[in-house]
């Protein structure tokens, strides 16, 4: 069982951003992470969603996954994103969370055996992030990026 608290205490010890971001670790459930973040800690100029704090907070949803579901598995790696890239939708006008799901089975699969044969491997992950406007959701920004994933 993986204990959201104790992980979030460690990448807000390792990855200081995070902490200044106010971003939590909101929802797990073994294939789908949700990570919140106040406007507050990440407006820009113009009060709306600051794009470099929107970039990061769907990287670290997209890595905290990643870094979950080898942690389910037993497997010690370090995780590390080689590239990504962000379209920026809509504005972002309240506070907002960016969601994550696995990628299909093959993907992980073909990652899993990479990192028995070789010690490595890489994967893609996709994280949206969402705005919440009178009670509702909708999805303002999405997140691609490519991750190296290495045996210890």
């Amino acid at each position: 069982m993986i204990d959201l608290d104790a992980f979030q205490a460690r990448i807000h010890e390792q990855i200081p951003l995070t902490r200044a971001l106010g971003v939590t670790l909101e929802d797990f459930d073994g294939e789908r992470l949700s990570v919140r973040a106040p406007l507050e800690e990440n407006h820009n100029h113009q009060g709306t969603g600051f794009g470099g704090s929107l970039y990061a907070v769907a990287v670290t949803a997209a890595w905290s996954l990643l870094e979950l579901w080898l942690a389910q598995r037993d497997l010690n790696c370090r995780v590390v994103v080689q590239s990504g890239s962000m379209d920026y939708g809509l504005p972002v006008s309240s506070d907002f969370y960016a969601q994550c799901a696995l990628p299909v089975s093959d993907d992980l699969e073909r990652l899993e055996r990479s990192i028995e044969r070789r010690g490595k491997g890489r994967v893609t992950l996709e994280s949206t992030i969402f705005a919440e406007e009178g009670g509702t959701a909708f999805p303002a920004a999405t997140f691609s990026g490519r991750f190296v994933v290495v045996r210890e």
